[in-house]
């Protein structure tokens, strides 16, 4: 897939919103496509995207890498292939600059058919996306994963609605431990989430971390996914968009 000459003005992206922008992996199958995402990778993930086995997973991995690369490209004059990314001590993907210079925080999330990234300029974000008609058990495992208050709110819902709550809760928490950038590591019931009048996060006294501090919202870009983001917003609500997109390298370059 041919490239024009220059990189395009970049997107606005102001310090109070957050830009969510997810793509569907079976709309990035060309053979062009592919070629041209291999093409952004580094050495290091070029030999991790060989090391999956199953043709489905290259793809999955290499559509979140092009994701993450073309996007950040978007909103900074960098090629996607020179952005350079390393892993904070719980294994979550930074930008690699030096000191404090980084001019975007970024948030990966893929499933199988969806793969999600969100922007930032400086705050706390996470995002994670799900596949909603997934096999497997859902709401039996709830108290394995939730909290108390959690699981009652879910046994509590009608039989229909439990596995869409489920999601909304998985997801959610899943955006929270991803924005703090630490991953399992913080235990997942040690919080919980309330979702009857709009959606507040609670914890228990030894995260000593501040609901008041943090905004989530919950989006379905179909019927079978579901997808939460979760925002470090301080005193002030972030604007939070979501965007669906195919990452191409049309998206960063005008013609000359």
């Amino acid at each position: 897939m041919s490239q024009p000459s220059s990189l395009s003005t970049p997107l606005t992206l102001e310090p109070g919103e957050v830009h969510v922008w997810y793509c569907w992996t079976a709309q990035c199958l060309q053979r062009g496509l592919a070629d041209y995402y291999r093409s952004l990778l580094s050495a290091e993930e070029r030999a991790r995207l060989l090391r999956f086995h199953f043709e489905y997973l290259q793809h999955e991995y290499l559509v979140t890498r092009a994701l993450c690369r073309i996007t950040l490209s978007r909103y900074w004059q960098m090629h996607p292939s020179d952005w350079r990314f390393r892993v904070n001590a719980y294994g979550r993907p930074e930008i690699d600059m030096p000191g404090d210079s980084a001019p975007l925080r970024f948030n990966l999330s893929n499933a199988r058919s969806l793969v999600a990234c969100a922007i930032t300029r400086s705050a706390d974000v996470g995002v994670d996306v799900e596949e909603t008609d997934r096999p497997g058990e859902t709401v039996g495992i709830a108290d394995h994963f939730f909290s108390p208050a959690e699981v009652m709110a879910l046994q509590a819902q009608p039989p229909e609605r439990q596995r869409q709550r489920f999601f909304e809760y998985w997801t959610l928490k899943e955006s929270y431990i991803k924005a703090r950038g630490m991953g399992l590591s913080i235990p997942l019931e040690q919080f919980s989430f309330e979702l009857d009048e709009g959606i507040r996060i609670r914890f228990a006294p030894v995260l000593k971390d501040d609901p008041d501090v943090w905004q989530f919202e919950l989006h379905q870009p179909s019927a079978q996914h579901q997808l939460a983001i979760g925002v470090r917003c301080g005193a002030r609500p972030h604007a939070i968009h979501v965007r669906e997109v195919v990452p191409a390298p049309e998206l960063l370059y005008a013609a000359v």
